[in-house]
C-alpha cells in the first residue's frame, strides 16, 4: 500500500472526512443536557481517527516487512562473503600467520582481516540435562515477586504496600455499528 492510497481511502457513511474537521468538533464540545445526538459528531470524529490510525499502521507495518526482509537478504550476503573469507584464508599458504598461531592480511587501503587461532568453546544446548549431571553446586536461583499474588493481596486489604500504589480505572468501550 502507497502512501498516498493512505490518504484517498474514506471512511463508509463518515460524516467526517478530514482532520480538519476533526479538529472542528472537538473545539466545538459536547454541550451537557443535549442528549445523544450531542455525542453524535464526537463518536464520527472518533471513528474516523481510529480507521485512519489503523490504516497507517497497517501501511507502516508494509514498510517495516519490506524493510526486514532485505535487512534479512543483506545479512545473509554478509554472512555468506565472511564465512567465504574465512574458509579461503584458513586454506591459502599466501596468508600471513600470526605469533599466536592465527592469519592476518593487510590491505592498506580497505581492511587489516584477522582470523584467530581456532579455540574450544561449549554451546549449552539442554541446561536442565547439563544441569542433572554436574549437580547442584552449579544451580542457579532466582527470586521475584509473584506479580499476580501481590496485586490480589493487596486490592483486598487495607495496607498500603510500599512500591505499589492503588488507582482508579475506567474503560470506554465503543462498538461501532455500521462500516
Amino acid at each position: 500500500m502507497e502512501m498516498e492510497n493512505y490518504s484517498k481511502k474514506s471512511t463508509k457513511y463518515s460524516e467526517v472526512e478530514n482532520d480538519e474537521e476533526v479538529e472542528e468538533i472537538i473545539s466545538q464540545g459536547i454541550q451537557q443536557g443535549e442528549g445523544l445526538i450531542a455525542y453524535r459528531k464526537y463518536i464520527w470524529a472518533l471513528k474516523f481517527l481510529e480507521e485512519k490510525t489503523a490504516q497507517l499502521k497497517e501501511y507502516r507495518r508494509q514498510v517495516v516487512d519490506d524493510i526486514d526482509k532485505e535487512i534479512t537478504k543483506r545479512d545473509g550476503k554478509i554472512q555468506d562473503l565472511r564465512n567465504y573469507i574465512l574458509n579461503i584464508m584458513e586454506i591459502d599458504k599466501s596468508v600471513p600467520t600470526t605469533k599466536t598461531g592465527g592469519k592476518s592480511l593487510k590491505l592498506p587501503d580497505i581492511a587489516t582481516v584477522s582470523l584467530s587461532k581456532s579455540q574450544e568453546k561449549i554451546k549449552i544446548t539442554d541446561p536442565n540435562i547439563v544441569l542433572e549431571q554436574l549437580g547442584e553446586e552449579y544451580k542457579k536461583v532466582t527470586v521475584s515477586l509473584d506479580v499476580t499474588k501481590a496485586k490480589k493481596y493487596i486490592i483486598n486489604s487495607d495496607k498500603n504496600i510500599k512500591g505499589a500504589e492503588k488507582y482508579q480505572d475506567k474503560v470506554l468501550t465503543i462498538n461501532y455499528t455500521r462500516d
